[in-house]
């Protein structure tokens, strides 16, 4: 009887570990703190959690697991399940998605922006990169056309930008080189120090980003309308883990992709409605940049463009595709 008995409570045993077994859960790399660039993961948990009814869930990071520069390789050991990280990161790791870090490229809204990202991630020379890291695309983080903040005096002409220490990276750090910035990749958790300490004296980011990482409480001005790009930054899931789901789990992750994204669409629209408070309330000068600042930036810009293409050919990429890509899909965005 004791040895039955003994045997009764290890199945049982048996049976709720492989109950807990049945739960899946996903560690997730991201950075700094929760804001709009990271609500499409955030809705992503949630809504996984309720279509799985608790079965697969996500454990948002925020720089615990990983710094922003060593996401990608932390998915390539597997060392977490899912992260976010940005091209201009690493650009020799992902060099087919950096077409879409080219200056002046065209794109004008945030909807144009997630059309031409998946786009890219759907095409092959991409998932073949990706793989080397272990890594499959999941979905972007479409963030606006990048505008400056700086200290002293605006730089809004030419002649200005001469000498200009910008934190830029990929195709803008490139542009603002072209005349006679000096550019600097420090990451986006360093641009206040940088710029508060003197390292830069103006920083390139989205409108969300001036405000977590704080650079617009110590700017002096942003420019409204310079808009010469922006970076991309993919969600990217492990590969094995992936193709360990089930069906159900992997449907689910799938499923959801698109309504975070519309999540993140609609919350970062509400932030824009805000910005001009936020200038106003801490004293920042809307700059203007002229006509003719703009048009010198975008003649600088397609050389770059072509470099770039020269560049990816000569690596084996059809880097031509991918540009050409880029327009397609835009003007079909259009229904031009």
């Amino acid at each position: 009887m004791k040895h039955l008995t003994t045997t009764a409570i290890g199945a049982v045993l048996s049976l709720s570990f492989v109950g807990e077994a049945l739960a899946t859960e996903w560690n997730v790399s991201l950075w700094g703190q929760r804001r709009a660039f990271t609500e499409h993961v955030e809705f992503l948990a949630e809504a996984l959690a309720e279509r799985t009814d608790g079965e697969f869930t996500l454990n948002i990071s925020y720089g615990g697991l990983s710094n922003n520069r060593e996401n990608l390789d932390g998915i390539s050991i597997g060392a977490f399940e899912m992260a976010q990280f940005c091209a201009g990161y690493h650009r020799d790791k992902n060099r087919a998605i950096t077409v879409l870090e080219l200056p002046f490229l065209g794109v004008s809204t945030l909807e144009e922006e997630v059309a031409v990202s998946h786009a890219i991630y759907d095409h092959p020379a991409v998932a073949e990169e990706m793989a080397q890291w272990n890594a499959r695309m999941l979905m972007t983080s479409p963030m606006p056309q990048y505008n400056l903040v700086g200290t002293g005096d605006p730089r809004d002409t030419i002649e200005e930008m001469e000498g200009m220490r910008v934190r830029a990276t990929g195709g803008l750090g490139e542009l603002f080189a072209s005349v006679g910035g000096v550019p600097t990749s420090v990451t986006s958790s360093e641009a206040y120090q940088a710029l508060e300490g003197g390292t830069v004296d103006t920083v390139a980011f989205a409108q969300h980003a001036h405000l977590s990482f704080r650079t617009i409480d110590i700017a002096d001005w942003w420019t409204e309308n310079l808009n010469p790009g922006t970076v991309n930054c993919p969600v990217v899931v492990n590969i094995d883990a992936y193709e360990a789901l089930s069906d159900e789990e992997r449907a689910a992750l799938d499923g959801a992709v698109e309504d975070s994204i519309a999540h993140y669409l609609a919350n970062y629209a509400e932030l824009i409605e805000r910005w001009d408070a936020v200038l106003e309330e801490r004293g920042v000068e809307r700059v203007t940049v002229p006509e003719e600042t703009l048009a010198a930036l975008a003649e600088n810009a397609a050389p770059i463009h072509q470099a770039w293409i020269d560049d990816m050919a000569s690596q084996g990429l059809p880097a031509q595709e991918l540009y050409d890509l880029v327009q397609s899909t835009l003007a079909e965005h259009r229904g031009e």
